[in-house]
């Protein structure tokens, strides 16, 4: 009994470690596939925030085995919590969606322009 209550709890209490992405940041994923080519050639989608309509995302995918690193400018979001999904496809259709990966949107503060001395 005990070991379930600490088990419930631990579950309770336990905190969901997220991504924080900014403007500047990279999406990042393994792709399975044949080739490099082949998989440089699909095109891939992500869903914001459970989103029925995916939108196409530009990825260039490295490597020289199976699976391959694919690389995209990371979306730009509303600041806050979000997540997103993946796709791939091909002539043959879409992949199932990837799991969610969870993140927080932040926008940097531009720099202060033009310091100077004001007087009174």
């Amino acid at each position: 009994m005990r070991k379930f209550l600490t088990a419930i709890l631990f579950l309770l209490f336990s905190v969901q470690i997220l991504g924080q992405a900014t403007l500047t940041s990279k999406l990042g994923f393994d792709q399975g596939g044949l080739s490099l080519a082949e998989v440089n050639a699909y095109i891939y989608r992500y869903y914001p925030d459970g989103a029925v309509n995916g939108i196409n995302l530009i990825t260039i995918c490295t490597g020289v085995s199976s699976p391959f690193i694919c690389v995209a400018a990371f979306p730009a979001f509303t600041p806050g919590m979000h997540s997103i999904t993946i796709t791939s496809s091909n002539a043959a259709g879409e992949s199932p969606k990837s799991s969610a990966f969870s993140f927080t949107f932040v926008i940097l503060p531009s720099a202060p322009l033009n310091p100077r001395i004001v007087s009174n």
